[in-house]
């Protein structure tokens, strides 16, 4: 049956059903009485009608404010709060949001069930009233209530101890990804910064970090508006639920296809974003690179490739030396042909002068333009160039070496490995090519396998082969805004930066579980390195990257549930919390990290203190927080900025007592005239340091400052962020195109239309990496890499993002939970229960050689046979034992992410890598 016939008939019967089927006639719907004047029926009550119109004009309250629920979550919505008497009675979407083009859908009303519930949530009974200290065991859930005098007190005196006996990095002071608003962060990381703390990066921290688009453009987060979706010919979603976890805006996909786009979805399971989508790639879990290759194979076979756009804004061109037999070669360099050459200047075959030629754009180029003049770059061939000793060396191109690569890959030969017909390969390929506008969406789901690198980087490569850049379309992971002006207020001082994923699979003992997990012959033969090569990678990781190591021994948590989100749960659990000297939560919930540790101090939520959100790229309004006035606190609770000022003061009178003014800090050095010195980090000044002067009191006082001193924000104040909740973002707003005030955001226009390089080592859109490791492990260019879960156990287990929680807040939110089955429950296919005689609803344990949980068993046909799926983000505390779904996830990193010091592969922001999650193997069975 035709798709289109199967949407006919099934409105057929839903429009009987409606009319109460073929057993009800249809006059029995018709009013017996007369109809009277209004239109109403004579005698009918409209009572019910009074009582919703008394409820609606209760909860509007005396009182109102604006926010937006943004605990991890990227759709940033702009909401009025109502409050009466003190307490917030009613959240309604702004819907305010102007529109760009007539021509284009605005960005309206933007929410979800997540906020709608807020208003509830913060007088649940997890709420965090009163600071309190554990009164028992770690994790027994004993508390004492204390003061906030007395937590501070004790809290500063371990923070001033551990400074004083083992050094400034002993101290982590972290703000994780529960908060990721610029006014609400950056009270935690303004005092981290002034101490000298070490922090982690919490993208690669979480598993959400882009690395395939690193290896591309040097920047992780690229993209577009999404209103770019509406406009665009083909829209790729790979690994992205957009129906469940971009709710705000996917209803432009919906208006692209009444525009004429096609939607492709790739996704192991039939879900909700699948049933939106003209087309569905059921790709088995951990085998997209092998998809992704197959598509490259279609665009190299058939030659749909945009050449000017390769040979001038890609690497494609640059030449590759093969005189070195089978294996990949080096780039061609300027050291290669020069005594004292550069290692950063690269050439082309130019066809012009039939010679080696250097391409302007590289780090090392004197040319800063991607300009090729009268360069005329060949894109295949085999050549000879003389070396610097005079003897010839045999050349080929990265282009030439990409479609070998390729050609091991073809539709058919794939289709074993991936479970998709050829015929959808080769339709999805061609689409990819014709459309005149194509968006390649990388979810976050792909780089939580070793081999979403990999995907990532082919899916970039499609998009040059192709031509799909700025107004084109291209890849996108995230569009992130560049909200400059920032620094002086989040980061006076040098902070010690942490690796995300490294520090804490080791600072964590993650070692051991992939040990267990994976045997050695598995690693080696699927990954090329074993799990010695991998200790042996880190070690070396650890000498040349920048990033601090350490394991810490007071540890400051501001939002940031570690003990939910970390793999080998409860040995991670061991081995890195209980160890500690000190550990304290700053929360409005009690979360799982929470019952674990020494102290909470309760914050405020969402809707209780100012704050300002603008990085977010799928639109362009930077939203504010406002309470409405005479908002009462609830409990003890403080802002952030608040509780950062206390503790601030706290520090410094413990020092004071103490009788430390200061310690130096020579990690890192301050420039003062023709001399250096060591960065002071000021305890007793703490306090002065941290407020500046006394003019940053309080939450507000954030605010005006970010409205003030971000460029992008310009004109606007708070004042005029306070008449609809928000602001419109500036043409500065944009990392490497201008944000145009009339269409939508694409990325990398300055590049394909200025000829600006990209922040890559070769200057161009980057397919070609020549590190040691990336050539030992045969994939110097985008190729497939098999999934690494073992045969040790039968089911691959991966956990896509829930739809009633926003990772894990308001995941015991007892709305949301009627809404689903109120406690944890895996997806299985009735195929896999049968076989193992489970029931719909019934109790299973999953486990492995790592650990167990156990659950209830949903049996959903969309899940694939083979796969054990789970909404993700459970809290721990909501299972049986207290152990959650992490706790058979072994603690995997891939590799080819501990790359550093190569190129622009250097430690920063854009370049961490993940904490892999999807790639462990497990097995279900029924339990009592």
């Amino acid at each position: 049956m035709q798709r289109r016939e199967f949407i006919k008939g099934a409105t057929y019967c839903g429009l009987a059903l409606a009319f109460g089927g073929p057993l009800t006639p249809l006059p029995s719907f018709a009013r017996s009485a007369k109809v009277g004047a209004g239109g109403t029926a004579a005698g009918a009550s409209r009572a019910w009608e009074d009582f919703y119109r008394g409820e609606f004009i209760a909860t509007r309250g005396d009182a109102q404010g604006f926010a937006f629920h943004c605990s991890n979550c990227q759709g940033n919505c702009a909401w009025r709060v109502f409050a009466k008497d003190g307490k917030v009675t009613r959240e309604e979407q702004a819907a305010a949001y102007p529109q760009v083009d007539p021509k284009i859908p605005d960005a309206n009303p933007r929410g979800c069930n997540k906020g709608i519930v807020h208003s509830k949530q913060m007088v649940q009974a997890d709420r965090l009233l009163h600071p309190m200290k554990r009164a028992g065991a770690r994790g027994e859930g004993k508390w004492q209530r204390v003061t906030w005098d007395e937590a501070l007190a004790d809290i500063a005196g371990h923070v001033v101890d551990t400074l004083q006996k083992n050094g400034l990095g002993s101290l982590m002071l972290h703000c994780g990804t529960g908060i990721l608003s610029q006014g609400r962060r950056a009270g935690p990381l303004r005092l981290g910064s002034l101490l000298g703390a070490q922090r982690l990066y919490p993208a690669s921290a979480v598993g959400d970090m882009f690395t395939g688009a690193s290896l591309a453009y040097g920047i992780a987060t690229i993209g577009h508006s999404l209103d770019a979706w509406f406009d665009a010919k083909t829209i790729v979603l790979w690994g992205v639920n957009a129906a469940v976890t971009r709710i705000p805006d996917a209803h432009y996909l919906t208006e692209a296809r009444y525009n004429g786009a096609r939607v492709w979805c790739i996704t192991p399971e039939y879900n909700a974003t699948a049933k939106l989508a003209t087309d569905w790639v059921p790709v088995k879990p951990g085998t997209d690179s092998f998809l992704a290759l197959s598509v490259l194979h279609v665009l190299f076979r058939d030659q749909l490739i945009d050449a000017a756009f390769v040979r001038e804004q890609t690497d494609l061109p640059f030449l590759v030396r093969t005189d070195i037999g089978d294996k990949p070669g080096e780039l061609l360099r300027h050291r290669d042909l020069r005594d004292k050459g550069k290692a950063d200047v690269f050439y082309c075959w130019d066809e012009a002068t039939q010679s080696a030629q250097p391409m302007p754009g590289s780090q090392g180029h004197f040319s800063k333009s991607l300009r090729l003049g009268k360069l005329k770059p060949a894109l295949e061939g085999t050549w000879q160039v003389k070396g610097r000793d005079g003897k010839p060396i045999e050349v080929t191109t990265v282009f030439a070496r990409a479609r070998a690569e390729a050609a091991k890959f073809p539709p058919a030969a794939t289709q074993e490995k991936t479970g998709v017909h050829p015929d959808l390969v080769e339709r999805l390929a061609r689409d990819i090519a014709r459309a005149p506008k194509t968006i390649v969406n990388i979810g976050f789901s792909l780089h939580k396998y070793v081999s979403g690198t990999m995907t990532c980087w082919a899916a970039a490569l499609a998009c040059a082969l192709t031509g799909h850049a700025g107004e084109r379309g291209g890849l996108d992971t995230e569009n992130n805004w560049s909200l400059g002006g920032i620094g002086p207020l989040s980061s006076p001082k040098p902070a010690r930066f942490a690796s995300g994923f490294f520090s804490e699979w080791e600072n964590g003992g993650m070692e051991a579980t992939m040990r267990r997990h994976y045997p050695d012959a598995h690693l080696k033969a699927v990954m090329g390195v074993d799990a010695a090569g991998i200790k042996e990678l880190g070690d070396k990781f650890r000498q040349t990257s920048n990033a601090y190591f350490g394991k810490p021994r007071v540890v400051l948590l501001f939002a940031d549930n570690l003990l939910q989100r970390n793999k080998s749960e409860s040995h991670y659990r061991k081995a890195f919390v209980e160890g500690l000297d000190l550990l304290v939560n700053v929360n409005h919930r009690m979360d799982t990290t929470a019952l674990w540790s020494d102290y909470v101090l309760p914050a405020k939520s969402q809707y209780e203190s100012w704050d300002l959100r603008g990085e977010l790229g799928y639109h362009r309004f930077c939203n504010i927080t406002v309470p409405p006035k005479g908002l009462k606190p609830i409990g003890e609770t403080k802002s952030e900025w608040e509780i950062c000022r206390l503790l601030a003061a706290a520090i410094a009178r413990e020092a004071q007592r103490r009788g430390i003014d200061s310690i130096p800090d020579p990690d890192f050095l301050v420039q003062t005239g023709d001399k250096a010195g060591p960065v002071m980090r000021e305890l007793k000044n703490l306090p002065a340091e941290f407020t500046d002067g006394g003019t940053l009191m309080n939450d507000e006082d954030v605010v005006r400052w970010l409205m003030k001193n971000v460029p992008a924000i310009a004109p606007w104040t708070p004042e005029d962020a306070m008449k609809h909740g928000f602001v419109t973002l500036n043409r500065e707003a944009g990392f490497n195109s201008p944000l145009y005030a009339n269409r939508p955001f694409h990325s990398f226009e300055n590049n394909v239309y200025l000829r600006q390089p990209y922040a890559t080592q070769s200057g161009r859109q980057q397919f070609y990496v020549d590190h040691p490791l990336f050539m030992k492990l045969g994939c110097p260019t985008p190729t497939a890499m098999p999934a690494m879960r073992p045969n040790s156990f039968p089911f691959a287990f991966y956990t896509p993002h829930t739809r009633h929680g926003i990772h894990s807040q308001w995941r015991t939110n007892t709305q949301l939970l009627r809404l689903q089955r109120g406690e944890p429950h895996v997806w299985l296919n009735p195929r896999t229960a049968q076989d193992k005689g489970i029931v719909e609803g019934g109790p299973v344990r999953v486990f492995n050689d790592v650990g167990e949980f156990f659950a209830r068993a949903k049996l959903m046909p969309a899940i694939p046979p083979g796969s054990v799926v789970m909404d993700h983000a459970w809290e721990p505390y909501q299972f049986k034992n207290q152990l959650g779904l992490n706790n058979a996830v072994a603690g995997l990193i891939s590799p080819l992410e501990l790359v550093d010091g190569w190129g622009h592969l250097k430690f920063n922001p854009n370049w961490d890598g993940n904490m892999i999650a999807f790639e462990s193997a497990v097995d279900v069975e029924k339990s009592a």
